[in-house]
């Protein structure tokens, strides 16, 4: 069975989050928020939350969790 690109990205994401710059670098997919929402199963959610890191700047950070039933 091939892989998916919203499956690559998703197993990424359920190592670390990782912010929308990353998802890019990761070079899986030009828009990888769209391939992974059509991607998720119905027991995992994405996750996308503000990471606010010491420079005053902000960014979201993307994390694929799984639900419990």
């Amino acid at each position: 069975m091939k892989t998916t690109q919203g499956r690559k990205l998703i197993a990424l994401l359920k190592k670390r989050g990782m912010s929308t710059l990353e998802l890019q670098q990761a070079g899986l997919s030009t828009c990888p928020w769209k391939r992974i929402s059509e991607q998720l199963v119905r027991n995992e959610e994405l996750i996308k939350s503000k990471r606010y890191p010491d420079n005053g700047r902000w960014f979201y950070v993307y994390r694929v969790v799984t639900r419990k039933p």
